[in-house]
């Protein structure tokens, strides 16, 4: 079971390089299409229930390169949510629609 269990976390590792790779190239269908898989893949996992793999030396150290590149990962997302969030606020800005006081209702007919 120790071999099924490696080649399932090996194949959770290539999808998150891929990931990356596709986040980077602002190819998010493909990411999100990647993430799916990544997603299906968790599950055989969880349902492999090996640990032999998990708790050894090489299993360790992959699953510490899968944490690294998980986190960034997150880091890309979260600047593409930043960056994201900043030009809809500055769309707002500029069309009129950011500003709800009372001075946005009054109109500058004399």
């Amino acid at each position: 079971m120790g071999k099924a269990a490696q080649a399932l976390w090996q194949d959770y590792h290539f999808l998150t390089k891929e990931m990356l790779k596709f986040l980077t190239k602002q190819d998010m269908p493909l990411f999100y299409h990647l993430l799916e898989q990544r997603r299906r893949l968790q599950t055989s996992i969880e349902e492999a229930a090996d640990v032999v793999f998990k708790d050894s030396p090489a299993g360790q150290s992959l699953l510490n390169e899968i944490q690294k590149e998980n986190q960034i990962v997150i880091d890309h997302l979260q600047s593409r949510m930043s960056h994201s969030k900043r030009q809809f606020q500055m769309m707002k800005a500029y069309s009129g629609t950011a500003s709800t006081g009372p001075a946005s209702r009054k109109t500058w007919n004399r």
